[in-house]
């Protein structure tokens, strides 16, 4: 094994008490550096409110409403909704003990399966996601916003005013998530009560002309097999988009205070219910709507009674923020991740300003349905086999034990260590990740772009399944053919306390 006996600096706070950084209303000062078991003040219910607050949006909720835009009824698209959530909730669930064990994001972590420089991968990953999620999330409440100002004010509804209400939701992320972790938390757990009883709200306004098995129109893909698995697909992208982001908030919480299965099922909980509830909502309204038009938030508002519009502005405001927020913090700890000389505040910048330049190519360029449908697809099949081989290499390879030192060789500039396989890429997971993504590329067909492989299965959509399955086999093959030289974790490290 190459090794390295430069020390690591090890920062000591008192037992169980949150560092000043880490308050309400003070800027984060940590990246994607260790955090010391001493420094770990959060709790596993801290992240039920952060990801069933953070979903409690309309960009969660118009993926609700795209099943109805494509044919469904309520039914069946609520059923699409809880199998495509409930499989990429199982899924992605060990990756949030990645963040405990290893003290870092669960991209910097992924270097334990495909090597210090091999990580890259994942955060050239959760970077597009988050911004893609982001630009979602301003575009969807912005909307929103300049909508029910011309049915409250009579403003009127054109790209100049679209391009203040996009730049008003998109000012508040930035700020809420340039203070960082501890401000992110306090504000999910005020999203969560404040956006869940305004959604309850809307079950009162929409409940009048709810009809479960009214369907939206003609299938999209011209029946309701393939439509359906369609949706489904699309709402395994939910969970999938989230795996990467867990680890910003896990590392957060002692092993030595909580188990694994309080912060399993903590996680579990919040991003399954935040998901289904807000999808339940959106397909719940979309189906009482007299047409469905290009944009979810214009019909909401458009066809809302009148009492309701100002909530409809609240749910902007506040689940746009909560979305938002998720989405630019974890994007900026991933720039940094890439590119360490930064600090995340430079980085979180960079990646806002990327962010709404890809909301306005999705909105003025391009139709925006289109584009989060084929968004989603087209990341789905990179994301799923890069989850899935974390996954087999948290259970198989590494069986749950980490060198938290070994994992900072990149941000450090560093060469060896136990992840450093060969000049800092594992190629036994890289090559089956590249190959179950192109797979996952050929396999796909939305209405922007169509694989060559995509009517593999006569009209039904088997590239996440297959890009997983391609990956999770080939990785696991590899290990037996090509066996890892990795020493065991023994918890001799004295730089650092292997978890």
């Amino acid at each position: 094994m190459i090794t390295n006996d430069t020390p690591v600096p090890v920062r000591t706070a008192p037992p169980h008490q949150p560092p000043p950084e880490n308050r309400f209303g003070q800027v984060e000062a940590v990246g994607v550096e260790f955090i010391p078991e001493s420094e770990r003040d959060s709790r596993p219910l801290n992240m039920l409110a952060v990801f069933f607050g953070g979903n409690l949006a309309f960009s969660v909720i118009v993926f609700g409403w795209l099943p109805i835009s494509f044919g469904l009824s309520w039914v069946s698209a609520v059923t699409a909704s809880a199998v495509g959530i409930g499989l990429g909730t199982v899924l992605i669930a060990p990756m949030s003990l990645l963040g405990p064990r290893t003290g870092t994001n669960n991209t910097v972590s992924s270097g334990a399966h495909f090597g210090v420089s091999g990580r890259m991968v994942g955060s050239g990953l959760t970077l597009l996601f988050a911004l893609a999620y982001a630009a979602i999330a301003v575009w969807t409440s912005g909307d929103a916003l300049i909508a029910a100002a011309h049915r409250l004010l009579g403003t009127p509804v054109d790209d100049g005013m679209l391009a203040l209400g996009y730049g008003i939701i998109a000012a508040e992320i930035v700020v809420v998530a340039l203070f960082g972790h501890g401000t992110v938390v306090a504000l999910q757990k005020f999203v969560l009560p404040v956006v869940g009883v305004l959604l309850l709200l809307g079950v009162v306004a929409f409940g009048g002309r709810f009809d479960p098995g009214a369907g939206g129109g003609d299938y999209l893909l011209g029946s309701f097999w393939p439509t359906w698995i369609l949706c489904v697909v699309l709402a395994v992208g939910g969970p999938l988009s989230y795996a990467p982001t867990l680890g910003d908030y896990s590392r957060r919480i002692s092993r030595t205070r909580f188990s694994d299965r309080s912060i399993v099922a903590a996680t579990m909980g919040g991003i399954f219910f935040g998901l289904f509830v807000t999808a339940a909502f959106g397909s719940f309204t979309a189906s009482t709507f007299t047409t469905l038009g290009d944009s979810y938030v214009v019909d909401l508002v458009t066809e809302a009674p009148g009492w309701y519009v100002l909530p409809i502005v609240l749910i902007a405001l506040a689940g746009g923020l909560g979305q938002g927020v998720l989405n630019v913090y974890a994007s900026g700890l991933d720039l940094e991740a890439l590119i360490p000389r930064l600090r995340r505040v430079h980085t979180t910048l960079i990646t806002s300003a990327l962010a709404v330049l890809l909301l306005y190519v999705g909105v003025f360029v391009v139709d925006a349905v289109d584009s989060i449908t084929a968004m989603t697809l087209v990341l789905n099949g990179f994301a799923a086999p890069w989850v899935a081989i974390n996954v087999a290499g948290f259970l198989v390879a590494r069986k749950g034990r980490y060198d938290p030192a070994d994992l900072q060789v990149f941000n450090e500039g560093r060469r060896g260590g136990r992840y450093w396989f060969t000049g800092g890429w594992n190629l036994r997971a890289v090559i089956p990740w590249a190959a179950g993504s192109l797979f996952g590329l050929l396999a796909v067909e939305t209405s922007l772009y169509t694989g060559p492989l995509a009517h593999l299965a006569n009209g039904i959509d088997v590239s996440l399944v297959g890009s997983s399955l391609i990956a999770v086999v080939g990785y696991l093959l590899a290990l037996r053919l090509w066996p890892e030289r990795v020493d065991p974790v023994d918890g001799g490290d004295p730089r650092l306390s292997p978890q």
